[in-house]
């Protein structure tokens, strides 16, 4: 089977601009029709988000997702602690102050050459911290993207892997604009309120870093038909043992949050005095792609059981 990890790593390293992701997804659709699939690109909400989608969504019982593009960098990795809501919150502080440090440096110098004018002085924060702010959010692209590529790498070793009679089971939606608040996902769901609201949906948020897996899931995921099915299969996922958390008391960001029935997993490690954490990329540090393998075969098993779960509901 193809190492579709591998693959996206030389290929396509960096997805940021149009054109890289144009040829991706050029390459995408083509891979995907050679793998006996009818994929469709879909641009959707004002955003103009390029999403691709294979199956259909509204007959299908399980909706899965990866966002396709990378990040911009940064100078501090977007490290995440998905249940240390009290680390997780002075993460964010650390990056506020990293962009207000300069902030105050040019209120400092306003305020000196226009002899102590505070007014001009703040207009010079203001507009130097947003600028740092857009820098950060849409500035030069991150160069290595390892634990990005391990999303897309995954669903594409699962749809390369499901036997004909499993594939109508589930859709699958490489989606665009992840790195910018999963605008990509949103857009589609927004248009597609139907299985974005009623399908169990699992979204891929960095499954490729880490030697522990992360389970997210909403409550009415946890009400879905199939979803004890899904928690079995996670819970044989070799080498990655299985740990549940409701979304509420996770700070994992991803695209389950466009969905009503999301679910998200993420491959993490476990450190004295922090718990659970992963790296969440935007700096050349961002080089783990592991669990392609393990993840897209648990997946695989969950699809070919059926997901015949008693005492639960659709």
């Amino acid at each position: 089977m193809t190492d579709y990890a591998a693959l996206i790593g030389e290929r396509f390293p960096v997805r940021r601009t149009k054109a890289q992701k144009q040829a991706f997804r050029d390459w995408l659709t083509a891979e995907l029709r050679g793998l006996g699939y009818a994929p469709r690109e879909e641009i959707n909400g004002r955003v103009k988000a390029r999403n691709l989608l294979a199956g259909d969504p509204e007959k299908s019982a399980v909706l899965f997702v990866a966002h396709y593009d990378t990040p911009s960098r940064w100078l501090l990795p977007d490290l995440g602690f998905p249940r240390n809501i009290p680390l997780w919150i002075l993460w964010q502080l650390l990056h506020i102050l990293l962009l207000l440090i300069p902030a105050l440096a040019v209120y400092t110098a306003v305020w000196s050459l226009t002899g102590g004018n505070a007014r001009l002085g703040l207009w010079g924060l203001v507009l130097t911290y947003a600028g740092l702010l857009c820098l950060s959010q849409f500035g030069p692209a991150n160069p290595v993207n390892r634990g990005e590529d391990a999303d897309p790498a995954a669903m594409l070793t699962l749809m390369a892997s499901l036997p004909e009679e499993d594939r109508k089971k589930a859709a699958f939606l490489f989606a665009d604009r992840g790195c910018t608040a999963g605008s990509g996902a949103r857009a589609w769901a927004r248009e597609h309120p139907m299985p974005a609201y009623t399908r169990l949906t699992v979204a891929f948020a960095r499954v490729g870093g880490g030697d522990r897996l992360l389970m997210a899931a909403t409550d009415l995921a946890v009400k879905c038909t199939g979803f004890g099915s899904l928690t079995a299969a996670l819970e044989k996922c070799e080498g990655l043992p299985l740990t549940r958390c409701s979304t509420r008391l996770c700070t994992v960001r991803g695209d389950r949050k466009s969905f009503r029935c999301g679910v998200s997993l993420t491959a993490c490690r476990r450190a004295p005095g922090v718990g659970l954490w992963y790296h969440g990329g935007r700096t050349p540090g961002d080089r783990r792609c592991d669990n392609v393998e393990a993840v897209s075969a648990a997946l695989r098993a969950f699809l070919a059981g059926g997901k015949k779960d008693s005492g639960e509901q659709g």
